[in-house]
């Protein structure tokens, strides 16, 4: 009787150890499971405007992302965009506009890339989001500004390469 009572707790410490090595390994399941679940509320800083020849075309309302974390996670965890609502990024420099990654969004997008005179250069349509984005040679020297939007309404609004944008933000956020 006195074996079983010194063979239970090694059987123990041996289940415990198996265990613990299958969630060391599946542990980016758990934490993906953990992200899918998170879903992060849009915060208005202010609005954008796109203008074709000084008349407004649209006005919606933005989100910065100016922060690095802001930068890096973008649109992820949001499990639904209002359809006048987008995501302003404001870049340093080019190397932020070449690490620009929409991996782990959950819905298509329309990306707009803008200079540093406010004016759309490119328009990236119904962006797959688990497609890796191939963005680095676009216009890397002179994009100032990304814009992402839900997939097509850039052709609801029809906004078009050569539009400049105007934003405005809110006093509490600037």
């Amino acid at each position: 009787m006195s074996r079983v009572y010194t063979l239970l707790p090694v059987i123990i410490l041996f289940i415990l150890i198996f265990s613990s090595e299958n969630i060391y390994y599946n542990n980016d399941n758990f934490f993906s499971d953990i992200g899918n679940s998170l879903n992060v509320e849009f915060i208005r800083d202010g609005d954008l405007y796109f203008i074709d020849r000084n008349s407004v075309i649209k006005k919606i309302e933005i989100e910065i992302a100016k922060k690095d974390s802001e930068k890096i996670n973008g649109l992820k965890f949001r499990s639904s965009i209002k359809e006048d609502t987008g995501m302003l990024f404001l870049l340093r420099d080019q190397e932020e506009y070449k690490r620009i990654n929409i991996k782990g969004v959950r819905k298509f997008l329309d990306i707009i890339y803008i200079d540093e005179y406010n004016t759309i250069i490119f328009i990236d349509k119904n962006v797959n989001p688990i497609k890796e984005m191939e963005i680095a040679d676009l216009y890397p020297s002179i994009v100032k500004y990304v814009l992402e939007i839900n997939a097509g309404m850039t052709e609801k609004w029809k906004i078009k390469e050569g539009f400049r944008v105007n934003w405005f933000l809110d006093k509490k956020n600037i």
